[in-house]
C-alpha cells in the first residue's frame, strides 16, 4: 500500500514478477514452434532471413534439426543469464536497429505475412485491437502455408516499424494492467496506442477492465496460442505459434497478476512455479504426492544416465519425442 501511494511509481512495477528479482518475464511452460531462421540481418529497416535448407536423408528432404537445437541453446543460455523475453522486447520501441536485430538472434523473429501481422494469426479479427497497416508491396507470401493451410506465409522480411508499432502496444498494455491495479484509469496516450481509432472504453473501472481483456484475448489470437497435450510427457500444456504467442502468454500472465503458469506432469494441474521451468520437461507442483513422484523419476533417470555412454551423456539437449519423418532429429517432431 505505502508503495502504491508514491507519485514516482510506475505503472510497470505493479506488474512485475514477485518471484522474479524484480522483471516482468514469467516462468512458462509454453512450447514454441521450432524455428529453422538462418542469415538474419539488417536491411533498409528490415529484418531478413531464410529458412534453413533443408537436407538430404535417404529418400526425404527434411529440415535440420541442428538449426533448431541452436536456437533453443541460445535462449537457453540467455535465460540462464537472467535475461527476459518480455522485459527486453519492452525497451524495443525506443531502441536502435541493431538492438532489434541482437534480439531477434536470441528470441526469434516475428514471422510476419502480408498481413504485416504474425503468420498464423486468426483469420477474423472481431477485437478492437490496433493493427498495423498491411504491406503494401503483393507478394508471393499471400498464399496459404502449404504445410498449414489456417496460416499465411511468413515474407521473411519484417518491417522495424512493425516491431517498434508492437512493442509501443505491449508497454500500452502493462502501463493499463497496472494502472487499473492502483485503482486508477488508464492513460489517454496508453489507449489510443492500444484501441483502433474510434474506440474507447467507458469511464468506469469495470469497463477499462473488460476493455483491456478483450485486447488480451486479441494478442493470443495473433499469437495462435491453444492448449495441447504433449505427446512426450501425455500432460496438457499451452503451445504457442511463433515469439508473437510467448510474448502474449507473458502479458496475458502479467496483466492477471499471475507469476507465471505451468502444468504439473504428475497431477495435470496449472500451478505458479517459483523458479525457471523445463521446458517440455519434468515440472512437478508442491503437492507431496507429485514430489514424492518427482524424487522416484530423478532417481530413474540418474541411474540411466550412469548406464548410458558419454556421447549420450553429454548432448546438450536430450532427444524428446518420437521421429515423425519432418526432420533429421527425434527431439524435433512436430
Amino acid at each position: 500500500m505505502r508503495d502504491a501511494l508514491k507519485p514516482q511509481a510506475s505503472a510497470l512495477d505493479f506488474v512485475r514478477n514477485s518471484r522474479g528479482a524484480n522483471r516482468l518475464t514469467r516462468p512458462i511452460d509454453l512450447v514454441r514452434n521450432w524455428t529453422y531462421v538462418t542469415d538474419l540481418s539488417l536491411q533498409r529497416d528490415h529484418l531478413v532471413w531464410r529458412e534453413a535448407e533443408r537436407i538430404r536423408v535417404g529418400d526425404w528432404w527434411l529440415l535440420d534439426g541442428a538449426v533448431a537445437r541452436r536456437a533453443i541453446v541460445t535462449r537457453q543460455n540467455a535465460e540462464k543469464k537472467g535475461r527476459g523475453i518480455l522485459d527486453e522486447f519492452l525497451r524495443l520501441c525506443d531502441a536502435r536497429d541493431q538492438a532489434i536485430l541482437d534480439y531477434a538472434q536470441t528470441w526469434g523473429v516475428l514471422e510476419l505475412c502480408s498481413h504485416n501481422l504474425p503468420a498464423r494469426h486468426e483469420f477474423s479479427m472481431h477485437v478492437p485491437l490496433r493493427l498495423p497497416a498491411p504491406l503494401a508491396v503483393p507478394s508471393s507470401s499471400d498464399a496459404l502455408n502449404p504445410c498449414n493451410l489456417r496460416a499465411c506465409l511468413p515474407t521473411r522480411k519484417e518491417p522495424l516499424s512493425t516491431w517498434r508499432f508492437f512493442s509501443v502496444q505491449c508497454k500500452a498494455l502493462l502501463n493499463i494492467a497496472g494502472e487499473l491495479q492502483r485503482a486508477r484509469p488508464g492513460r489517454e496516450a496508453d489507449w489510443n496506442n492500444l484501441l483502433r481509432p474510434g474506440i474507447h472504453p467507458g469511464p468506469a473501472l469495470g469497463a477499462e477492465k473488460l476493455c483491456l481483456r478483450e485486447a488480451v484475448e486479441g494478442w493470443l489470437q495473433l499469437g495462435h496460442v491453444k492448449p495441447t497435450v504433449d505427446d512426450f510427457t501425455g500432460a496438457l500444456t499451452w503451445t504457442g505459434a511463433d515469439l508473437f504467442g510467448e510474448l502474449a502468454v507473458q502479458v496475458a500472465l502479467a496483466v492477471n497478476a499471475m507469476d507465471g503458469q505451468t502444468f504439473c506432469i504428475a497431477c495435470g494441474k496449472p500451478y505458479q512455479p517459483r523458479r525457471r521451468v523445463i521446458r517440455r520437461g519434468f515440472n512437478y507442483c508442491p503437492d507431496p504426492k507429485c514430489q514424492r513422484h518427482a524424487a522416484a523419476q530423478r532417481a530413474q533417470r540418474y541411474r540411466s544416465r550412469k548406464g548410458s555412454s558419454a556421447a549420450e551423456r553429454y548432448r546438450t539437449l536430450p532427444y524428446r519425442g518420437a521421429f515423425q519423418g519432418r526432420t533429421n532429429d527425434p527431439l524435433f517432431s512436430e
